[in-house]
This record gives C-alpha cells, structure tokens and sequence, in this order.
C-alpha cells in the first residue's frame, strides 16, 4: 500500500512512482555513478537527502494545492546496513515523527514483510514472494478485518520479469473473501527503452514511497497498456524522456490515455 494518498491527478500519481520506486535490485553497473536530488512537476517538489553512505537520509516533499502548500517528511531507519523502519511527519502536526512501516527479513536477507502502522497500532501488511532471480514475483496484501481479531488477505500482484531485468506483465487479482479463488480483474504489460533505469543505485527509494514493482525494472518504461478482465478495452500511456550526458533521465513526459492529460516532470541530480 503507498505511503501517501495523492492530492494530484491519477496521471500525476503515476509519474511520481514511476520515477522514485525503481530502486530495488541489486548489481546495476550504474550504482553510485550519480544521485537524484530533487523530483519537481507543476503539482509537487520532493527533495532527497543522503547520509555519508548513500542511504537516503530524509525525503521532503512539498505539495501545492488550490488551498496553498504544504510539506511532508519521510525518514528511514536503519539497522546494520538494512532500512528496519519510516516515520512520518508533516508541518502541520506538532507530534514527533509517527511510525509508519516496519520491515522484516528472510534469511537470504530479503525484506519478506512490510508492516504498515496506523497510530501506533497495526492495520496491515505486505508479505513478498521472490523468484530464483531473487527477482519480486508476488505480492500480498493483508488488510485488519472490521472487528479488529485478524488480517484477511483478499488481493494480491503476480509479476512476470524478462531476461534483461525489465517486468513485463503485472497481473492484479482479488476476491470477495477469502474463502473465494483469487480471479483476475486486470493486467498491465510495460515496453522498455534501453537507457538504465538510475534510480538502482538507492536501495531503500521504493520503500519511501511506493513498492510499485513495475517501476523496479532495469530500463525505463516507454508504454503501459492497462487491460480489464472484464473486457477488451486497454488503456495505454506513453513515457517519453530527455536524457543528461551520463544518460540520466532530467525530463519524464507523460500522456496518460484517460484524458490525453500531458504532465513534466523534471529531475535533479549530482
């Protein structure tokens, strides 16, 4: 589940994860060749600091609404070299950083569970599966039931990866309850560029935001066709970038199909 619920559009929401939750897999040979520092389009900005090294330190994030601004901070917390924890904090509280995610740990080292808080108590978590790339294959999401006695996990994400690093197929699948198979109700299938995807050299960046696995990919996505189960109808959105000297992205336009909607993003880095 994401960290925050966007005040923006749907398209704006997209890019936003697209370009901050690609930092997952290890072993890209572009690690630590440059560092992303800020992420602005006409909705947001969000600035990135690092600790000495190279772990984020704080994510900023500054929103602009029709009712003014406003800032919200995202800090991790880690424990022999793993992110262990965030908090949350925002201008308008006056309470220290609240929890809000915890991580646990297979004993290959991989996170297997991310817990998510909600004053203090537990609401819901995600429990990972990886294939034998160590690549994410599943992801489930469990929910606290209405009564507050147990968690019921009625949806859930199948991935499909490529030999070049890149997921190709997403499929979201759900039910009515748990008693029920899990049925499909859509499929979303990615087209690459083949310009590295930079964001791998910031392990924990997904976490701070959102673990969108399409956006773990080794390239950057050119197409995303979203298909209903109930129907034939696709929707497809088309990426398109600018690239610095070191073939960086430094500007991400997007067209979002629903309503021909154009967004800039523009990125900073060092």
């Amino acid at each position: 589940m994401p960290l925050f619920r966007t005040k923006s559009p749907l398209c704006v929401a997209m890019l936003l994860v697209i370009i901050t939750a690609s930092a997952f897999r290890p072993g890209n040979s572009d690690k630590g060749k440059m560092r992303l520092r800020g992420i602005s389009t006409a909705a947001s900005k969000t600035m990135i600091s690092y600790n000495a090294d190279k772990s984020i330190a704080e994510l900023l994030t500054i929103s602009r609404t029709a009712e003014g601004a406003y800032a919200t901070t995202r800090i991790p917390v880690y424990k022999d070299g793993r992110l262990i924890s965030i908090f949350v904090t925002d201008e308008e509280s006056s309470h220290a950083p609240a929890l809000f995610s915890s991580f646990e740990y297979s004993t290959e080292g991989r996170i297997r569970r991310i817990i998510y808080y909600l004053d203090g108590a537990v609401h819901g978590y995600d429990s990972l599966a990886y294939n034998a790339n160590a690549q994410i294959s599943a992801r489930y999401f469990f929910n606290d039931t209405q009564d507050g006695t147990a968690f019921e996990n009625n949806s859930c994400q199948f991935y499909t990866w490529n030999n070049k690093g890149n997921i190709i197929t997403i499929e979201n699948m759900g039910r009515v309850n748990r008693r029920l198979p899990f049925t499909l109700s859509s499929t979303t299938t990615y087209t690459y560029d083949d310009h590295p995807n930079a964001q791998h050299s910031i392990p924990s960046l997904c976490y701070l935001t959102d673990i969108a696995a399409e956006n773990m990919s080794a390239n950057n996505i050119v197409t995303e066709t979203i298909t209903s189960a109930a129907g034939n109808n696709s929707i497809v959105n088309h990426y398109s970038y600018a690239y610095n000297a070191e073939r960086y992205p430094a500007k991400i336009i997007i067209r979002c199909a629903v309503n021909n909607e154009l967004v800039v993003t523009e990125l900073e880095w060092d």
